[in-house]
Order: C-alpha cells, then sequence, then structure tokens
C-alpha cells in the first residue's frame, strides 16, 4: 500500500512477500528474498543500453527495469505474468500452486506498480508470457534482459529462442547456477533436472552457454561467478540450504551463485554436407 506524506509517495506496507530488494527514495528499502543490489557491478552493460529501447523479462518486482532506467535506457518495457496459473507448474503443483501464491501473497505485478510509483519510473509492465513474444506484437528491443528466470521455465531454451526472435542488439542473463555441477563439472554443459515449487532445471556455466548457443545466440561475454546474497524476506531455511552452501565456501558468502553473460543474435549455421 503507497501512503502520501508531506508529498511523497511512501511505501509502507510489509504484508507482501517482495523478491527483489529496492532501495526507495524516502530512505526506505523493499524487504526482498534476495537482494540484487550488487548485482549490477558484476555486469559489462551493452552498449545499445544507453538510449535505447530494453525488455526485462521475468521483472517480478521491477529491479532490473529500474536498474536500467537508471543507465539511461529511453524505454523499458518489463514482462512477466500477473495470472499464476499460467506459471510452468509441475503436474503435481498445478492444482495447489497459484492458491500458494495468493495465499502467501507473493503475486506478480503488486509490488512493481508500488515501487515504480514510489521511485517515479516509467517503466511500463506487460502481462504476458516470454513464449507469447513476438517481433509483431511486441516490437525490436536494443537491450533484452532476463534476470533468474531460466531456472523457472519447464522450456528454458524455448524461452531464449522467443527473446532472440525480438532482440535487434544484445541479451543480458544473469542467471542462477546449479553450484555442484557447476564445480564437479565445470567444461561440460549439463544441468540438473530439479521440479521443485516452479523450479524446473539448474545448469552449469558452460550449460548455460550451451543453452544460450542452441537458442541461436553468439555468445561475446561471459562475466565472473559471484553470490547474490538473500535478503531481510527470506526465511532461515532458504539461506542456509544445503546445495548453495557449496557456492558459499567457494565465494566466502552466502546466497545464490549467479553468472550474467551477454549474446548477440545470430543466422542458422549451415550443417556440412
Amino acid at each position: 500500500m503507497l501512503h502520501t506524506a508531506r508529498g511523497r509517495l511512501l511505501l509502507v506496507s510489509s504484508s507482501r512477500i517482495w523478491y527483489h530488494t529496492i532501495d526507495l527514495p524516502d530512505g526506505t528499502t523493499t524487504p526482498g528474498w534476495f537482494d540484487t543490489r550488487a548485482a549490477p557491478q558484476h555486469v559489462v552493460w551493452p552498449e545499445g543500453l544507453r538510449g535505447g529501447r530494453c525488455l526485462d523479462v521475468g521483472t517480478f518486482d521491477g529491479f532490473w527495469a529500474f536498474e536500467m532506467e537508471k543507465r539511461g535506457a529511453a524505454e523499458v518495457i518489463a514482462l512477466d505474468l500477473d495470472d499464476p496459473v499460467r506459471l510452468d507448474w509441475s503436474y503435481d503443483e498445478r492444482p495447489r500452486g497459484p492458491d500458494r501464491v495468493r495465499e502467501w501473497s507473493v503475486e506478480r505485478g503488486p509490488g512493481f506498480a508500488a515501487a515504480a510509483a514510489a521511485i517515479g519510473s516509467g517503466a511500463q509492465r506487460v502481462n504476458r508470457s516470454v513464449y507469447d513474444l513476438d517481433p509483431e506484437n511486441d516490437g525490436l528491443f536494443d537491450v533484452v534482459l532476463c534476470g533468474a528466470l531460466l531456472l523457472h521455465l519447464r522450456d528454458p531454451v524455448g524461452a531464449l529462442e522467443r527473446m532472440r526472435s525480438v532482440c535487434r542488439g544484445e541479451l543480458l542473463l544473469i542467471e542462477s547456477l546449479d553450484p555442484v555441477l557447476d564445480t564437479v563439472a565445470r567444461t561440460v554443459p549439463a544441468a540438473r533436472f530439479a521440479p521443485e515449487w516452479d523450479q524446473w532445471w539448474r545448469v552449469n556455466g558452460a550449460g548455460l552457454r550451451r543453452m544460450t548457443e542452441v537458442a541461436g545466440f553468439e555468445v561475446t561475454w561471459t562475466g565472473k561467478r559471484f553470490l547474490v546474497p538473500f535478503g531481510a524476506g527470506a526465511g532461515g531455511g532458504l539461506k542456509f540450504g544445503r546445495i548453495h552452501s557449496i557456492a558459499a565456501l567457494r565465494l566466502g558468502g552466502q546466497g545464490q551463485l549467479h553468472q550474467a553473460l551477454r549474446a548477440r543474435p545470430r543466422p542458422p549455421q549451415a550443417r556440412p554436407g
């Protein structure tokens, strides 16, 4: 809920669960499950961002959309789904997953609207699935950014192909990695099939790169691995998960292992013979 105090819009309600940690103009901070505020420093940003038309895929509370605005994007479209029924649920989660989203107040949309109003953002949020991206309807973008969405998708390669269809400049991925696979199979493209709640695939760095290439991109830059810390809204069990403790030991902290990469669309490659 937003209240007006001395002419300013203040975000004062913490009854909903926030995904992103966002600093607001009144000095308060949203209590996100994850604190991505330091993540932008691990990204080498595309030149096309400044003055460009940009797309944030899977925006949730809008952290990356607002970040692109701060870095000079002329237009930012923020894509996500309002209806939890349309998320990629597994067979067993499909009957109960959407009700849990509503019960736990983790709907997509309200957080973005509240934060955008508080910071005066001009980003336009669009209620649409990544699978429905279409250049005829959505146009083309100089930068397509996707942050930690692919692990939540049944078909991450198909989603990357749809991003390619609207990308005239560069793709920027900031994605969660599986620390076990990234340790024991560092150079082999690999994914762990781990359907749980609303998650499907966990990849290593080589797997993330290969998925991007298979979807029709040429990878032009990959960053170093880094941790995204858990935020004030995360529960204790989440903060000290068994899998991500491996990343904590490797990088000296608590959080989820991430990597950023940039890529450009490429034409289909002809196979010899």
